[in-house]
């Protein structure tokens, strides 16, 4: 059976350590946070436009 205390991995396991966890979250973000900006940004203009119209 495999051991989790054993942190010896067989030669070609690849095993995820924190520096993967944060390249992840990097990733994430960078996919995410284009179309929310621009999602956010056009909510604020109209309401800008709202604002100075009425």
């Amino acid at each position: 059976m495999h051991d989790p205390k054993n942190q010896d991995a067989p030669q070609g396991e690849i095993k995820p350590d924190w520096k993967d966890f944060i390249a992840l979250v990097i990733a994430a973000y960078s996919i995410l946070l284009p179309p929310l900006l621009l999602i956010f940004g056009a909510a604020a203009l109209v309401l800008l436009l709202l604002y100075v119209v009425f």
